[in-house]
């Protein structure tokens, strides 16, 4: 049994006890259900496969107070004064496995003759409470409170989750896995299973209102659609009679969100061709006036003497738009070319004036360029009017012919998601440095008056030395066809079956090593990818929110910069983040995410055999993991990423607390880690002090130190202009909270004897209620922080009373990187290769730790040395490039354990 759901409200369990078919269905294998209700046991309904034991409990007058562990779950069950008397409350358990026979830790109901008190299966570390309200009340009275704090959250916990695990057993029926295992690139391919598009089917849904797996990755695009469909009603652009001259009035009241040259030189120039379809282009103008960038932009419209006399008419009356009309129709390539002319800004954008573009299109296209330091050229992923995917990256065949990956297919799966190295782009909106497409001398008018010019551009781009890419966080909404119609047997779209083979004929050589049309499409989407990586942690990383997550991020972008394919799945919570996991994929990260997929038995049965490396983050996740990596990924070097050595954070705390219990756990926790640091083919650690203990406590494994990387970002503010010292922490790690309460409790009021009007800030995510209650005049509790510059550039010193953990720790390395100076416990800067004095100043004792702050916080100085020195430390030796080499080394020292050579 390896899950327990608890329904801790009899009120609630009295609903939950009429409906246990629905709520049985969705529990994993081996899971336990327990309902706390009211219902006579004669009214409770049986049904097949479900393993059912059910126990009376009357309570005595008052209260009754229960603690118990049972399995992995902690049952606190409290009824409260008023359920007095005789009224009986029963457990109801079950489980579609067969459940034990459950003995020990009684729970007395205050009548001797009872012969149904409840029962269940307590640890013998686990205390039994009984009590009424004749004895010991006053020594009780903190653990009454304690256990109802804890009920209560548990029911909320309780009543979020239940629809959620319900969703979630939905999910993984409908994805219909059993016995697709992989085999071989001739013929895999993802399955097409069909989701619902919540947003997408109900055009009255609003964002605000969708259930957690109810959100999609291209949200946006049908947001941007429903934008585009007022836009026409508000000006009938689609009836016989639009009301050109209000739109155009409409357009010059609004005040862009971006930044619109019409002189000078803009970041982006994006260049506009049209013939004809004023509605459209008039469309494409206002979501480029309401579009939010930090790049400034000109547009550039180049007409190109369509058949229309509205355009001439009313394109030149808006004022933020360049207008160009040609002397004679010259086609598509020719307009375009003519825009590249006249484009004044350091990029140069073609888009099709059929498209609507969709929030951060255009800085995810520009920021591409600083993510791949060798690209030449980015393109859009194009969605039609009603959501579906037109393309996501082009794939050339051996023969010419060419393809709009994933065309009508749902846009939200995670093969179109993520950023990529592709044939071509389409050119409907593509972008790549002025430079270059000067140099290529734009399209080639080898293909006039229109396509292939756009695959042809990115062979030359590819031929010229650099990169083309797909980037999906930018997309677009292509009315299609609008212009050149879709007809390829009339009209200019004919053009198309003739250029192809021009395509043909000029790259066939290059050509050579594609596949034959249609052949493992998902593998020739991304033909440069030759090894792949899959990374697995608990959850998807929060970086703004914890180190540990900002590590994993890194680590994923190490291995990106090793030229590995790279994906990532969490182990747990399979649920698509919003904030998260586009950011990952717009570096080129390929994630796993529901309702794609929800479970990793069912993603590494699929996908296992493709990888070359599994890399694995913390001794919860491999346990979890181990066997399923090894059984559908045989071929695959595992390393394992302790984190920290969770057994060493343990036996610190349970020695700081005096708790026999904790040792205990932490005798457990060892034997587990060690086990999996010798299965594993080679363990990867952050400290040198924790690589140290392994090699004592197993002298054969295979142990490398990869220490902890961060970006670097200097300091903005002198001595002179800071007044605080500051903690940063993620307050969900007991160890961070106990900092925080000593240094609180026990530091600061004798600091505040010494330095006047000294504040203590207190920094980072989820702050429990017992950080939240440390608030003062004088003492801030931040929660989190979106940008560490308002709090580092404020300090004067950074301080790390930790007493307790293990690893190197990522807030130590973050002060280092914005110039901090820092004081710190010892534990606080194990294993990170500090020198002390040098780069950190070192103290354990009370005493000793309010002198060094005090020194420092008058020493300016000392103060310049230590950011001096932490600052060149964090260039010199925690980079990605020391990431990179690192990374290297644990797979070398893998494959050789692998080979049997180690």
């Amino acid at each position: 049994m390896n899950e327990v759901t608890l329904c801790l409200l009899p009120e609630l369990g009295d609903s939950l006890i009429t409906k246990l078919d629905n709520a049985m269905g969705t529990l994993p294998q081996g899971g336990v259900l327990a309902v706390l209700h009211s219902t006579p046991l004669e009214n409770v309904a049986s049904f097949p496969g479900c393993h059912i034991v059910q126990y009376v409990c009357r309570p005595i007058s008052g209260s009754i107070i229960t603690e118990t562990s049972y399995m992995l779950a902690r049952i606190a069950a409290l009824h409260d004064h008023a359920a007095g008397g005789s009224e009986a409350f029963y457990l109801w358990i079950g489980s579609n496995e067969g459940l034990p026979d459950l003995a020990g830790g009684i729970f007395e109901t205050g009548d001797e003759s009872a012969s149904d008190a409840i029962s269940l299966q307590t640890p013998t570390h686990s205390p039994t409470l009984a009590y009424d309200d004749h004895s010991s009340s006053e020594i009780l009275e903190p653990a009454i409170a304690r256990a109802e704090a804890l009920g209560q959250r548990l029911l909320r916990v309780d009543e979020r989750t239940f629809e959620l695990r319900r969703r979630l057993a939905q999910l993984e029926a409908q994805q219909g896995y059993a016995g697709q295992s992989g085999g071989g690139q001739g013929f895999f391919d993802v399955p097409r299973t069909q989701h619902a598009w919540p947003l997408a089917q109900d055009q009255d849904l609003m964002p605000e209102k969708l259930d957690l797996y109810d959100r999609r990755v291209d949200d946006d695009v049908v947001l941007e659609g429903r934008k585009g469909q007022t836009f026409f009603s508000a000006f009938a652009l689609e009836s016989e009679k639009p009301d050109y001259d209000s739109c155009i009035e409409a357009l010059n009241k609004t005040v862009p969100e971006a930044t619109i040259l019409t002189e000078g030189k803009p970041d982006v120039s994006i260049v506009i061709p049209v013939y004809g379809q004023l509605p459209y282009t008039l469309n494409c103008i206002e979501s480029l006036f309401l579009h939010r960038t930090r790049y400034s932009i000109e547009i550039i419209i180049i007409d190109d003497c369509g058949p229309d006399k509205v355009t001439a008419q009313y394109i030149p009356q808006i004022s933020k738009v360049r207008y160009h009309r040609q002397a004679v129709n010259g086609g598509f390539i020719n307009s375009c070319n003519c825009g590249g002319d006249l484009a004044h800004g350091k990029f140069v954008l073609m888009l099709n004036n059929d498209t609507r573009v969709v929030e951060n299109w255009l800085d995810a296209l520009v920021e591409t360029f600083d993510l791949f330091p060798n690209v030449g050229l980015v393109g859009s992923k194009m969605c039609y009017a009603d959501g579906s995917l037109q393309e996501a990256g082009g794939i050339l065949w051996r023969d010419g012919s060419a393809w709009n990956y994933g065309r009508n297919d749902d846009p939200n799966r995670p093969q179109y998601c993520h950023a990529r190295q592709v044939d071509y782009i389409s050119g409907c909106s593509l972008l790549l440095k002025t430079s270059l497409w000067n140099e290529l001398q734009g399209f080639d008018k080898h293909y006039t008056p229109a396509y292939a010019e756009d695959a042809d551009l990115c062979l030359r781009v590819a031929a010229a030395g650099y990169e083309v890419w797909f980037q999906p966080q930018s997309r677009v909404v292509h009315y299609e066809g609008k212009t050149g119609g879709t007809n390829t047997t009339s009209g200019t779209k004919a053009y198309q079956v003739t250029n192809l083979k021009k395509l043909f004929l000029r790259w066939r050589e290059e050509l050579e090593d594609h596949r034959p049309n249609a052949e493992a499409p998902y593998f020739e989407r991304e033909r440069k990818a030759r090894k792949r990586i899959l990374v697995i942690d608990s959850v998807t990383p929060t970086p703004n929110q914890d180190a540990g997550s900002v590590q994993t991020v890194l680590a994923l972008r190490c291995a990106r910069l090793l030229n590995y394919k790279t994906y990532f799945v969490p182990e747990d919570n399979w649920l698509f983040e919003p904030a998260y996991t586009p950011a990952l994929m717009k570096e080129g990260i390929e994630c796993g995410y529901a309702p794609f997929d929800v479970k990793f038995e069912n993603y590494i049965r699929r996908y296992g055999w493709m990888f070359d490396i599994v890399l694995a983050y913390r001794v919860s996740v491999l346990e979890r993991t181990h066997d399923l990596i090894r059984q559908y990924a045989p071929q695959a070097v595992l390393l394992y990423h302790v984190a920290d050595l969770h057994y060493l954070r343990t036996e610190r705390e349970a020695q700081l607390e005096g708790n026999q219990e904790k040792f205990r756990e932490a005798t457990l926790l060892k034997q587990k880690e060690l086990n999996f640091i010798t299965l594993a083919d080679c363990t990867i650690t952050h400290s040198t002090t924790e690589a140290e203990i392994l090699s004592q406590e197993l002298p054969d494994a295979r142990v490398t130190v990869w220490p902890l990387m961060f970006d670097f970002f200097g300091t903005k503010s002198k001595f002179s202009e800071r007044r605080d010292i500051c903690f940063l922490g993620g307050y969900r790690h007991p160890p961070n909270v106990d900092a925080v309460k000593y240094f609180v409790k026990e530091l600061f009021p004798l600091l505040r004897e010494k330095i006047s009007g000294i504040r203590f800030i207190i920094a980072g995510a989820n702050p429990s209620h017992d950080v939240l209650a440390l608030a003062s005049s004088d003492v801030v509790v931040t929660g989190m922080v979106e940008d560490l510059r308002e709090v580092f550039d404020k300090s004067r010193i950074f301080v790390c009373p930790l007493r307790v953990g293990a690893g190197a720790k990522g807030k130590i390395m973050s002060a280092l990187s914005y110039g901090i100076p820092i004081v710190s416990t010892s534990v606080g800067v194990e294993g990170a290769g500090l020198q002390k004095d040098k780069h950190v100043l070192v103290a354990d004792t009370a005493e000793d730790i309010i002198r060094d702050i005090v020194r420092l916080y008058n020493d300016e100085a000392l103060w310049n040395l230590l950011s001096k020195n932490g600052q060149a430390l964090m260039q010199e030796e925690f980079s990605t490039g020391m990431g990179i080499k690192q990374l290297k080394n644990a797979i070398d020292m893998g494959y050789r354990h692998k080979l049997g050579l180690a």
